[in-house]
């Protein structure tokens, strides 16, 4: 009988062991993930800004877009020639009528 409860004594050591050991594995793991997570939301954060471009307005559609890809002119943003006024319709262009 005692050789029975030494057996279940040894048994249930191994299995109390394998968990200990399972268990600082995976805690482990875990802190490597977030330490990778961080690594790479600084790394994001970091890149975010620096891609980061001002958008602006169309005066004439009212489209968006990045102020890189607008054509400016007299102080507006447009999206495309097209939409740029034209001169004659301005009055802007200091002829006889000016």
């Amino acid at each position: 009988m005692a050789r029975i409860l030494i057996l279940l004594a040894v048994v249930l050591g191994v299995f109390w062991w394998l968990r200990v050991r399972a268990e600082a594995r995976l805690a482990q793991q875990r802190a490597q993930q977030r330490a990778r997570e961080a690594s790479q939301r600084a790394a994001a954060e970091a890149a975010a800004p620096a891609a980061a471009e001002p958008m602006v307005q169309c005066a004439h559609c009212g489209v968006h877009l990045p102020q890189g890809e607008a054509i400016a002119w007299r102080g507006l943003h447009y999206c495309r020639r097209s939409h740029l006024p034209d001169e004659a319709s301005t009055g802007t262009t200091g002829g006889p009528g000016a």
